[in-house]
């Protein structure tokens, strides 16, 4: 029987990859968002506990 693996890449996993694939670094991603270092880290951290608006800075930033 044929199974489907399906990936466990976490949000904070994608959204690291994501800064990582576009070429920012930590501190050019917190100047792009206007956050802090540890908030950009924070939310790249497994069970970190970003705000919701930390993560939509970052990911609209992602995003353009």
């Amino acid at each position: 029987m044929d199974q489907i693996v399906r990936s466990k890449t976490t949000p904070t996993a994608r959204r690291r990859s994501a800064r990582i694939a576009r070429g920012y670094s930590l501190e050019d991603l917190a100047i792009a968002t206007g956050l802090t270092v540890t908030e950009i880290a924070t939310a790249e951290q497994d069970g970190g506990r970003a705000p919701e608006h930390h993560i939509e800075r970052i990911e609209h930033v992602l995003a353009s």
